[in-house]
């Protein structure tokens, strides 16, 4: 049976408690991104995937961003940049980072999303 999924602020239950790991970056500019990765959702055919990231702060570059990803910060803050735009997303923004944007991602602080990306 197919029903609809609630996804928590605070993630899974025991989530939170995890120890952060690694995380995939493009090319680091600063820092090194710690923290955990959930999927609340995934259809691999369509290559959809639907879920709550969090990390801990830093600074990457994309020549292009892999997907098309649907964010919704719910703590911290993220500013996109590049020669033509800049743009800083805080708690409760809802945003869209379209695949192919080429530019900065600066996170100064950690950061907990929840995140609908389309590869």
């Amino acid at each position: 049976m197919i029903l609809p999924i609630r996804f928590s602020k605070s993630g899974p239950e025991g989530w939170p408690n995890l120890a952060d790991l690694p995380l995939e970056h493009a090319e680091l500019l600063a820092g090194l991104p710690l923290g955990q990765d959930f999927a609340y959702f995934q259809r691999p055919e369509a290559k959809l995937r639907a879920g709550i990231w969090r990390s801990t702060a830093y600074t990457e570059k994309y020549d292009s961003y892999p997907t098309d990803e649907f964010m919704v910060i719910l703590k911290g803050e993220v500013t996109l940049e590049n020669d033509e735009f800049s743009e800083t997303f805080r708690e409760g923004d809802a945003f869209l980072v379209p695949k192919g944007f080429k530019g900065v991602w600066r996170q100064p602080v950690d950061m907990l999303k929840l995140y609908v990306i389309v590869e």
